[in-house]
């Protein structure tokens, strides 16, 4: 009778961090809402970049880019630095461009973004758009632990927040890949043999378009399961290297590619966005350039460190949920270039801790909700600026783990000493 009590008592606990989780991320897109229709004022829930002069510039510039088949040489639109995309996007962009009646006209006139008035451009990335937000959602929601209302709204809050809904507005092909991404959350460890080599697959396709996702399949590696992480390695590099060969220049265009990757770390340097540099101009904006170059280096000595001492963490950790807080960080913070969407990364580690028994919980866990509450809420005015918004719900993430990867290493340094002195004594 006591243990049922128990168990009754963990399970509504539990449901109390799911309900002001739910509440919060509710409260918050009802009020934008509010705001856009009754006050006339774009909350940053519906971000519209330059005026709505760019919509979805991310989708459009790059079917420019790819266009006429030589990516990583165009400079009619941007420079090189903007051509750093691994190969299988530009593939797509190109079959994409093929809809488009007279490309010539938006070479002639060196812009891209007008093609949002092309109909077939606009249903296909409609229909695209809409197909794969159902998706996200039966994925979050199918991996979600609760009832099937808890499911639901969560999934539904989540899909409703800010990241979302600017990845939406840039036509970011970050939507499809953090779709991959959550299929290989969901099925890496399933029963069904074809749905697990589907997420296999589906890793591979997220890291073959944005390169970072690729640190996922650690988790493989962790859980000894050779066979299937050498099967991602080659699905990975069949689907990056392969699509070199459809453009101009074959597989002569993969130094082209290293070299505007290179160009583009070196022309952002951790400047806005998701890094630690993006943090500190969010509140203390003015910087000379000299000290603004020494900022750069420092930010990006310190980020470095955190993500190499949080993956060393991730190795050693016996909790699934801080494995995969450790490696979805990891995503967001380490490149120089990290868009505000990307806060999506996050999304499968806010759940793992959502889905923890109430009796395995630490007192950091619910901070990290809290933090995961943060990063989905992005409001205007003096509240937002200071408080509510992605960098501190970020930084609240950041330095939960960094104090959880402590812990780890401290603890595998007791107990190796510990061993060296059972030893010595016999």
């Amino acid at each position: 009778m006591f243990d049922n009590y128990r168990v009754k008592l963990a399970s509504d606990k539990k449901l109390k961090y799911e309900y002001c989780f739910i509440l919060c991320l509710s409260v918050y897109i009802i009020y934008s809402i509010c705001d856009l229709i009754f006050c006339g004022i774009s909350a940053l829930q519906w971000r519209v970049l330059n005026n709505g002069g760019d919509f979805i510039a991310d989708f459009t510039n790059v079917i420019g880019y790819s266009a006429e088949r030589d990516p990583y040489n165009h400079t009619i639109v941007y420079g090189l630095h903007e051509k750093a995309y691994p190969p299988l996007q530009y593939v797509f962009s190109y079959l994409i461009s093929n809809t488009i009646s007279d490309k010539q006209h938006y070479y002639d006139i060196a812009n891209f973004t007008s093609m949002f008035n092309e109909p077939k451009i606009t249903m296909l990335y409609i229909v695209f758009t809409c197909i794969t937000m159902i998706c996200i959602f039966e994925c979050i929601r199918s991996y979600k632990n609760g009832t099937n209302c808890i499911k639901t709204l969560t999934a539904l809050c989540i899909t409703l927040s800010f990241p979302f809904i600017f990845i939406i507005e840039r036509g970011n092909s970050l939507l499809a890949v953090f779709l991959f991404i959550m299929f290989y959350f969901r099925f890496y460890n399933d029963k069904n043999k074809l749905l697990r080599e589907l997420s296999f697959i589906s890793l591979a396709l997220a890291a073959a378009i944005k390169l970072t996702p690729a640190i996922l399949g650690v988790l493989l590696l962790m859980e000894r399961r050779w066979k299937e992480a050498i099967r991602t390695i080659i699905y990975g590099v069949i689907l990056f290297f392969v699509p070199f060969s459809f453009f101009d220049g074959g597989f002569g265009n993969i130094p082209l590619f290293i070299r505007n990757l290179g160009l583009q770390l070196d022309k952002y340097k951790y400047e806005a966005g998701c890094t630690l540099k993006g943090y500190i101009l969010h509140y203390y904006p003015y910087f000379s350039a000299e000290n603004f170059n020494t900022l750069s280096a420092v930010c990006s000595v310190i980020t470095i460190i955190v993500c190499v001492l949080m993956l060393f963490a991730a190795i050693f950790t016996h909790r699934k949920c801080d494995r995969l807080l450790y490696l979805c960080l990891i995503m967001i913070i380490l490149p120089s270039h990290s868009g505000a969407y990307c806060i999506v990364y996050i999304v499968p580690a806010i759940i793992a801790f959502l889905n923890e028994d109430k009796e395995k919980k630490l007192i950091l866990d619910k901070y990290i909700i809290l933090g995961g509450c943060f990063c989905f809420c992005e409001i205007g005015g003096y509240l937002g600026h200071s408080i509510l918004n992605y960098h501190n719900g970020l930084l609240i993430l950041v330095v939960c783990s960094v104090v959880k990867s402590v812990e780890v290493v401290s603890a595998l340094i007791k107990r190796k000493k510990n061993i060296k002195e059972i030893s010595l004594k016999f």
